[in-house]
């Protein structure tokens, strides 16, 4: 039996209102369950140090599948994001913008202070067709991607264009 899509993503944030606000606002997600976690349960469940506490907030997008997990662990933070995002773990999120509205969304989240590493770019996939796509890094140096891609008629009619 096959396991269903992924139905969340945690991502450690360095405050967790801020971090909730920007994806509000950036993508208009809704907030759900709020929590503050910790003890012996999570500890073992998730291999974290003993007395390890935090605060979770998830926002939820259109569907109650892809939602965020955001986590503000207490203490000192021991890792940050890297300007490359080469070390093993998540490179980035990356969230499906139709193309009419990428324009649009570029704007916003430039307005929320995000650090925004180009404009839409329009990009030929070998074997796929045309996509629009730019990235950013959010408030905590997360990287994020937005991407428009082809619908399947288009994919098919590109694949049969290019004799692929």
């Amino acid at each position: 039996m096959p396991v269903s899509e992924v139905h969340h993503v945690a991502m450690t944030v360095s405050d967790v209102e801020r971090a909730a606000d920007f994806y509000e606002q950036a993508l208009g997600y809704r907030r759900t369950l709020r929590s503050d976690v910790g003890g012996p349960g999570i500890e073992v469940s998730l291999g974290l140090p003993a007395g390890t506490t935090g605060k979770v907030q998830y926002m939820q997008g259109p569907t109650r599948v892809g939602q965020l997990e955001l986590i503000e662990w207490s203490g000192t933070k021991t890792r940050t994001a890297t300007a490359g995002h080469l070390e093993l773990g998540t490179f980035l999120l990356s969230f499906e913008v139709p193309v009419d509205e990428i324009e649009d969304l570029h704007r916003r989240i430039e307005g929320l202070g995000a650090e925004m590493l180009g404009k839409p770019n329009r990009v030929l996939l070998e074997n796929y067709g045309y996509i629009t796509a730019f990235a950013c890094r959010d408030l905590d140096g997360n990287l994020l991607e937005f991407v428009s891609l082809p619908s399947r008629e288009e994919i098919l009619a590109y694949r049969a264009e290019n004799g692929s």
